[in-house]
């Protein structure tokens, strides 16, 4: 698998869009999609912005080391992603305050 592939392939699993990926991490949409496509890599200076938002290693990213993601857990994590991107602000809130608070 590219660095494009593997790019791609975490940030649909992360369940986000590339708008979302390119704000996170100052960049422009079409800068996400260029790497997604393989026309540009990343620079170094992005590389550990990419590994924090998809929670991998710099490694991964750059090389390529196998991960699983295809787990249950990462199953469970997009479906709660989903329903909660899905859900009203009052809900969001609530669901914080939960989690939060189960955190302490």
């Amino acid at each position: 698998m590219t660095m494009a592939e593997r790019l791609r392939t975490l940030r649909e699993h992360a369940t986000l869009s590339q708008a979302e990926v390119a704000a996170a991490l100052d960049v422009s949409i079409p800068t996400i999609s260029e790497w997604e496509k393989g026309k540009k890599k990343p620079s170094r200076e992005r590389i550990p912005g990419l590994a924090r938002l998809y929670k991998v290693s710099s490694d991964y990213i750059l090389l390529g080391k196998d991960i699983d993601l295809n787990t249950p857990e990462v199953d469970d994590i997009n479906e709660l992603v989903r329903l909660f991107r899905s859900a009203d602000q009052k809900i969001k809130d609530a669901v914080i305050t939960i989690l939060k608070s189960s955190s302490s």
